[in-house]
């Protein structure tokens, strides 16, 4: 008996697995830190940006389409109305080893030290970290009940969020970017595992977080026709884009009256982009506070490509149909209405992209294995 096999022998399955959860729990919960830090220790809740900053996405006053976003200013306000006085009170007076207070630790912006914004930033911030945390571990069962094996499903979605800082490399991140990613993979585990009435909620805090949401529901299509029918699954399609489509309108129609427009066109500046070979060739922006090649540049374009060609054959048939969905629709959108070089808005294909990663993973670890596409959690 080798000395690993006498150190587990009395180990129970209930205890080995306990163990391994603890492990992949510890090990998940730093790696949705160091992704969200690299987010938020470079942009922030733009402060400095006026039509989007976040005094005046917390006063409901910014530009459209940003003041669309609301599920986390909604949560931040309300926490502030319904908490007793005396809490952010004492939060502001808490200060750390150094000296230094909690917000002064926390925030360089000085928006964070004002007691009238204080306590709601730290809201906003424990929010948009939490949806942070929740996407790496939905994430992570995305890949599970794709049939891959935890150690793959681990290091594919810690990849996937790890790369989120990178691909908001231009034009930096917004609070809304962790929770997307965390409400579209909720989604997926939803139509794959649950009732499909749990996609209505999904639906309308998805929706109430980014209105591009109503898009993603879309790209469930192939999911929700597979296990319950063309027909009812057109139903249920319905159902999901009315609940999303009514918060949409709601909020849509509640800020009619700010500065901006509902949808701004950036195809001339798209052009204007494309058209300029450096910006493909030799372009560099900060991650992680290093300069690296943004990821719409020549190298990391050719390693995105060539990973997501190897991966496509070791795909479901379901997440290849979502995936064709959601390039249809989000690679238009993003010519038309992005701004050149965001990668970070091709949201629609994450999916894709984790599974992928988790199909290249898996044949380093075993060369020329089938995928198993359905397993248990």
């Amino acid at each position: 008996m080798s000395w690993k096999e006498s150190m587990f022998s009395g180990e129970s399955k209930r205890t080995r697995r306990l163990r391994v959860c603890i492990i992949y729990s510890v090990f998940l919960f730093f790696v949705a830190s160091a992704a969200f830090n690299g987010y938020f220790s470079k942009t922030g809740f733009l402060d400095n940006v006026p039509r989007r900053s976040f005094v005046r996405i917390i006063e409901g006053t910014a530009d459209r389409p940003f003041i669309y976003r609301q599920l986390l200013p909604v949560i931040a306000n309300y926490a502030d109305r319904v908490t007793p006085k005396a809490i952010p009170r004492k939060l502001a007076t808490i200060r750390g080893d150094g000296g230094g207070r909690i917000y002064e630790k926390l925030f360089r912006s000085p928006i964070a030290q004002d007691p009238v914004y204080s306590f709601r930033y730290l809201v906003m911030y424990l929010e948009a970290y939490t949806g942070a945390l929740v996407a790496v571990f939905a994430l992570f069962f995305v890949c599970r009940s794709e049939g891959f094996q935890p150690p793959t499903a681990l290091i594919a979605s810690s990849l996937l969020i790890l790369l989120i800082p990178y691909l908001q490399c231009r034009g930096g991140g917004y609070y809304t970017d962790f929770p997307e990613v965390a409400f579209l993979a909720l989604a997926f585990l939803a139509v794959q595992r649950l009732h499909w009435l749990w996609l209505m909620p999904i639906a309308a805090l998805g929706t109430f977080n980014k209105e591009s949401f109503l898009l993603i529901l879309l790209t469930l299509w192939p999911f929700l026709r597979l296990r319950w029918g063309k027909w009812y699954a057109l139903f249920q399609l319905g159902i999901l884009e009315l609940v999303g489509a009514s918060i949409y309108l709601a909020v849509k129609s509640h800020f009619k009256g700010n500065p901006g427009v509902p949808l701004e066109f950036h195809l001339y500046e798209q052009f204007t982009f494309f058209k300029y070979p450096p910006n493909l060739i030799a372009k560099f922006g900060d991650v992680y506070g290093f300069f690296v090649p943004e990821p719409m540049t020549i190298v990391p374009m050719a390693i995105f490509a060539w990973l997501l060609y190897r991966g496509w054959k070791g795909i479901s048939l379901q997440i290849r149909q979502h995936a064709i969905i959601a390039a249809c629709i989000n690679v238009p959108l993003y010519v038309i209405f992005c701004n050149p070089g965001e990668t970070r808005d091709f949201s629609m294909l994450y999916i894709f992209v984790l599974i992928a990663l988790a199909v290249n993973l898996s044949e380093t670890q075993a060369p020329g294995a089938q995928v198993p596409w359905k397993t248990t959690l």
